[in-house]
């Protein structure tokens, strides 16, 4: 019966040891399309007033790069998605980054493709272990269903990650496995004790 016992518990610490090995769902945003119906009676171009600063997302303990769903929201830059126009709602508006000025880091990318924004942001991921500092200009364009482009706009994505923690060390969190591993220590224990 001990054996049986000793035998399931080691089964239960293993399983709640395993890491979750789920894959992450890739966060894309939608790629823009153009509405082929519209540019026959769209002709005027959305407007881009200044571009609020933008905000930085960091995913809780974690690495992911761009991914969410099962394996949380990612890292990103969000540049505020604050275009207007006549005829195409504020989220169907899509966005044309490109490189301005400065240097963007290896582990960190802007779209390939005009995009439309996440939630009222145009994302830009990072992979937070390689990626802690960056400061380079990005030119932003909106375009509308028809194809009509907006004058550009600069905003500047900047962060300096000096090292400290302001937020303290990360948590230590002790899983399933290792509070089931830590009683049948405990219990073992007790059991030879005369």
């Amino acid at each position: 019966m001990n054996r049986v016992f000793l035998l399931a518990v080691v089964a239960i610490v293993v399983a709640a040891l395993r890491r979750d090995a789920r894959a992450c769902d890739p966060v894309t945003p939608w790629s823009h399309m153009v509405d082929a119906t519209m540019q026959a009676t769209d002709h005027t171009a959305p407007t881009l007033p200044a571009i609020p600063a933008p905000q930085i997302h960091f995913e809780e303990d974690s690495a992911t790069d761009g991914c969410s769903g099962k394996c949380g929201d990612g890292n990103w830059v969000g540049i505020p998605a604050v275009a207007t126009d006549d005829q195409t709602e504020a989220g169907r508006i899509g966005y044309r980054l490109s490189l301005a000025s400065g240097t963007i880091p290896q582990d960190m990318s802007l779209p390939v493709t005009d995009i439309e924004p996440l939630f009222g942001l145009v994302r830009v991921y990072f992979n937070r272990d390689t990626v802690t500092s960056w400061d380079f200009t990005v030119q932003v364009i909106a375009i509308d269903l028809a194809g009509n482009e907006s004058a550009p706009q600069m905003v500047r994505l900047q962060h300096s990650d000096s090292g400290c923690a302001v937020t303290g060390a990360r948590r230590v969190r002790f899983g399933l496995g290792w509070l089931a591993f830590l009683a049948l220590i405990v219990t073992a224990y007790r059991r030879r004790r005369p």
